[in-house]
Order: C-alpha cells, then sequence, then structure tokens
C-alpha cells in the first residue's frame, strides 16, 4: 500500500497487514480534520515506512498526535500511545485503491445525526458547476 500528501514531498508505503479500517466520529477527530467524520486504516508501526523532508506533527491531545505535510497541509497519519506500534493513516493519503471497506463506525455518540441518510443523497460525477 502506497500513499502520499497533495505536493508529493511525503510519501509512504506499508504493508497490505490492515489491523483495523474505520469511521470515527468523534468530536477531536471532526476538529482536527475538519470534516464530519474520519476514515482511518490501522497498520503495523514496523511496516510502516516514509520519506520526506517536510512532515511535521502537533500534540492535539493526550492521546493524539497529528503528523502532516508542512508544506501542503495534506494530514498523512496519527499516533496514539494508548495504540503503541500502529499507525493510523488517513484514508485520503493512501494512493493505493483498497479492496476492503471500513469494518466499523466509532464514537458513534458524537456521530452528526445527518450522517446516516447520505447514502440517498444524489449524486453528480463531477462538480455541481
Amino acid at each position: 500500500m502506497k500513499g502520499s500528501c497533495n505536493c508529493k514531498s511525503i510519501s509512504f508505503s506499508t504493508s497490505q497487514q490492515i489491523k483495523a479500517f474505520v469511521n470515527c466520529h468523534c468530536n477531536l477527530c471532526r476538529k482536527m480534520n475538519g470534516s464530519s467524520f474520519s476514515t482511518y486504516v490501522v497498520v503495523p508501526e514496523n511496516e510502516f515506512s516514509i520519506t520526506g523532508q517536510s512532515l511535521s506533527s502537533f500534540k492535539v491531545s493526550e492521546h493524539a498526535t497529528k503528523h502532516f505535510c508542512t508544506r501542503c497541509g495534506t494530514p498523512i497519519f496519527n499516533t496514539n500511545p494508548k495504540l503503541a506500534g500502529l499507525i493510523i493513516i488517513h484514508l485520503g493519503a493512501i494512493d493505493s485503491n483498497l479492496e476492503i471497506n471500513p469494518a466499523v463506525n466509532i464514537f458513534c455518540e458524537s456521530q452528526l445525526e445527518w450522517v446516516d441518510k447520505i447514502s440517498g443523497l444524489k449524486c453528480f460525477e463531477q462538480g455541481l458547476a
């Protein structure tokens, strides 16, 4: 599995040994990623390799450090001391096509009430304009 930031100054690779594939609905993920929920692929840290000079990190809370590109702002992965030995990769940073789907929604007590209804929305192949 390979991935990168939007400007391509950071790239990474990891094995296909996925430990978890989750949608997180917690308030912290919504705030730090600016989205209604975040989707993550969790892999072993010892099978994760990253290259690039523009990687930075910010300790968001005692349980979350966000690692991102300082040039384009793309979130790459998170770490959590409670999940030692694991890398929590932001799905949007993965360039490879995954053959699986998220397996679980977590922190659903914070889930926005309209999220379950989006599958019925009208879809457009391109933007509205």
